[in-house]
């Protein structure tokens, strides 16, 4: 754990509410990222924050030091928006592209990377909750595979199993889209 974060988990431990406060402000972002792109929904993915950060205020007294405490929180936030995301698995969970498009130059160009952006968005939200979660902090936060092992409490090969499914998933969902592409 960096000093910073240690150094303010101790002053929390110690009464200072607003050194738990500046522990979560530094996570804020990217605990939102991972459950909006794991839930597919902003009020579901602040919902699943708050519940988690409730949780973390409340257990940070037997919290036993053996990660940081920013991977201990995201670990929280991850468990809790797969059980959520199990839990409303046939709702509607809204659009959130996972995709940032890179700058296209005419009209034809971006109405072809807005088709894609939506069917990427779509097959990833198509994976099945543990999955999606595996492949969204794998490929877009860049988590390594011990990283996430830790994160969801399963072992490195579940996790390894679940990108190599959820990729494969994936390839064969946009293989058609992709095979029209390369005739071009």
């Amino acid at each position: 754990m960096e000093a910073r974060e240690e150094g303010l988990l101790d002053a929390f431990l110690n009464g200072n509410e607003t050194a738990f406060e500046e522990l979560i402000r530094e996570n804020r972002d990217r605990l939102y990222r991972v459950a909006m792109r794991i839930l597919r929904n902003h009020d579901d993915a602040l919902d699943v924050i708050q519940d988690s950060l409730v949780k973390a205020y409340r257990r940070a007294p037997g919290f036993r030091r053996e990660s940081s405490f920013s991977t201990w929180l995201m670990s929280i936030v991850v468990r809790e928006a797969i059980n959520k995301a199990k839990r409303d698995r046939f709702r509607d969970a809204g659009d959130l592209d996972p995709v940032s498009p890179a700058p296209c130059t005419g009209p034809d160009e971006q109405a072809e990377t807005a088709i894609l952006a939506g069917r990427i968005s779509g097959a990833v939200e198509s994976l099945p909750p543990a999955q999606r979660a595996v492949f969204v902090m794998r490929q877009y936060e860049g988590f390594k595979i011990s990283e996430i092992a830790r994160l969801t409490g399963t072992s490195e090969g579940t996790v390894k199993a679940n990108y190599f499914l959820s990729v494969r998933k994936l390839r064969l969902r946009l293989s058609p889209f992709l095979e029209r592409g390369e005739k071009k």
